[in-house]
């Protein structure tokens, strides 16, 4: 194994590209992990613990995560993370040392950090992991400098299509293309949800080909998840992904549906509101996660999405979501027609919106 890191590109190593150093057992002292697609983060996690010795990996792979319960009533700290780095590995040639939510590293300790980036340790590998990482920070920016960084972005629909059609295939199954396709527009691209749905799917086929009809009986549209993801196109002022799902949302009710969308999208954005104040207060993994009623990954994907959406911008949808509720009580325009504008609003950048308030 070569402790020896190769010349980089700025946005990093891809899950295939390391996938394959480390099946060459080119393993680097120092990964930082970033990206929103926390399946195949967990995959690579499991392909890099398994270089350490199995005899000992009991004792040789420690994850620590930074502002969390230690288990002897203290919080973990990054001089527990550092000093279990520093030890030489028992019963292996090398250890492996996790490094969680480091964005929450004390101001104090930061040298300490720096200056084992500075000097790691030839026998240990150090992953620092998170969905995304504050670049104005300076532990951040020695971070990504000294770090061989892995960018685990969400996956566009084809390539999650190519991906559970390689999922289908390892398994010895088939798939229509029509339930492919039919599959990734109900499922979303999330890679979690894609996995346990295919194992349903895969299940209930047997040793048959999954069909479109087995998808629609199986796999049942998430509202929930539907207005995640127009939330997520409107915080991306991703225009034309954004009215493709307020197209399916209004096209799959009846004509009750436009105010059922806006109340499930009010809710929505109360519940942004109350997990921004709660983020902005300092509060706990645990108490924001209760706030926003989200628990482990989609409370991770809530708090990175809310870490970059201001606060103004939030409480606009709120006032903007009041006004269109009341405009179609009152019969103006078509409920339909005042849905899509709005969706086309808020995409919008203050500065562009500021000509139509």
């Amino acid at each position: 194994m070569s402790s020896k890191r190769p010349k980089k590109k700025l946005d990093g190593l891809n899950y295939e590209a390391f996938r394959r150093q480390i099946k060459e057992r080119r393993v680097d002292p120092l990964y930082l992990f970033l990206g929103e697609e926390v399946y195949l983060q967990e995959r690579a996690l499991d392909s890099l613990c398994e270089t350490v010795d199995a005899a000992g990996r009991m004792f040789n792979v420690g994850v620590f995560t930074i502002g969390a319960d230690s288990g002897s009533g203290t919080r973990t700290t990054a001089a527990q993370a550092i000093d279990s780095a520093n030890q030489l590995p028992m019963m292996s040639a090398r250890r492996v040392v996790v490094i969680r939510e480091f964005d929450k590293i004390k101001e104090e300790e930061h040298e300490l950090v720096l200056g084992y980036l500075k000097r790691p340790s030839p026998t240990t590998t150090v992953l620092f992991q998170a969905v995304s990482a504050d670049q104005r920070r300076k532990i951040t920016t020695a971070l990504m400098k000294l770090c061989t960084v892995v960018a685990f972005d969400s996956l566009k629909d084809d390539e999650a299509r190519r991906w559970a059609e390689g999922y289908v295939k390892l398994r010895e199954r088939r798939i229509e293309p029509r339930a492919l396709d039919r599959l990734i527009a109900l499922a979303g691209t999330r890679l979690s949800r894609l996995v346990n749905e295919l194992e349903k799917l895969t299940a209930y086929a047997g040793g048959e080909v999954i069909t479109e009809a087995a998808v629609l009986e199986l796999v049942p549209r998430s509202r929930e998840h539907t207005n995640w993801e127009l939330w997520d196109a409107i915080i991306r002022r991703d225009g034309k992904r954004a009215m493709r799902l307020i197209k399916r949302l209004l096209d799959d009710g009846d004509t009750g549906a436009p105010l059922m969308v806006l109340g499930a999208l009010a809710g929505l954005y109360r519940r942004m509101l109350a997990g921004k104040e709660m983020l902005d207060g300092g509060a706990s993994f645990d108490e924001f996660a209760r706030a926003i009623g989200q628990w482990r990954e989609g409370a991770t994907n809530w708090k990175t999405r809310l870490s970059r959406t201001p606060r103004a911008e939030i409480v606009h949808g709120l006032h903007r979501i009041a006004q269109v509720d009341n405009a179609i009580k009152n019969a103006e325009a078509t409920p339909r027609l005042q849905m899509e504008y709005l969706v086309a609003e808020l995409i919008l950048p203050r500065t562009a919106r500021s000509s139509l308030e």
